[in-house]
């Protein structure tokens, strides 16, 4: 229910700015508050810099980093992901297992397991298309925005960040229970 309010609310600010004409093209990041949650979001076409948005909230990672991802080929993102595990952060990452087949993600996936990251992908026979980082369990990032080259410059994407304790208690239990699940998910070697 409240994660629905959360996401209602977001949608009901898009949509207003929307309408009134608003242009979003070259703005900074939207920062609102709903109800004492905290929501920001970026758009790619908007010069907002999902990207950017995105290795800042990882750069704040002190103690943990979960990242359920589509897509992993963006090397920015990815320097920050190796970054916050020199920090110590415990860094734990689910792919889908078609996308890792492809050049660019199979490199980056490489280069992340050998710094220790743990990493799982899917194993049942529907995609693991989340776009979701929860970090330090306070925070949590979604959108449509994948975390690649093309998502950073070329497509219509956003990412939100969620500050937001029961969002992201949601967020955190979704992705246990994928951490934990053996049938659907494999570790990746």
């Amino acid at each position: 229910m409240f994660k629905s309010k959360i996401l209602a609310s977001c949608a009901v600010l898009l949509l207003a700015a929307a309408a009134s004409g608003c242009s979003l093209a070259s703005q900074p990041a939207t920062v609102s508050n709903i109800d004492g949650s905290a929501v920001q979001w970026a758009f790619t076409q908007a010069d907002q810099h999902p990207d950017q948005v995105l290795e800042q909230q990882i750069n704040t990672a002190q103690k943990t980093l979960d990242i359920a991802i589509y897509s992993l080929t963006e090397k920015g993102i990815v320097q920050s992901i190796l970054d916050a595990k020199k920090r110590g952060v415990k860094v734990r990452l689910i792919t889908d297992k078609q996308q890792m087949a492809g050049k660019s993600q199979a490199e980056q996936l490489k280069n992340l397991a050998k710094a220790g990251i743990p990493i799982k992908y899917n194993s049942h026979s529907g995609l693991m298309h989340l776009k979701v980082s929860i970090i330090d369990g306070t925070e949590c990032t979604t959108g449509s925005f994948n975390y690649s080259n093309q998502a950073s410059t070329d497509n219509d994407e956003v990412l939100l960040v969620v500050k937001d304790p029961k969002a992201t208690a949601a967020f955190q239990a979704q992705f246990d229970r994928m951490w934990s699940d053996t049938k659907g998910f494999k570790d990746y070697k």
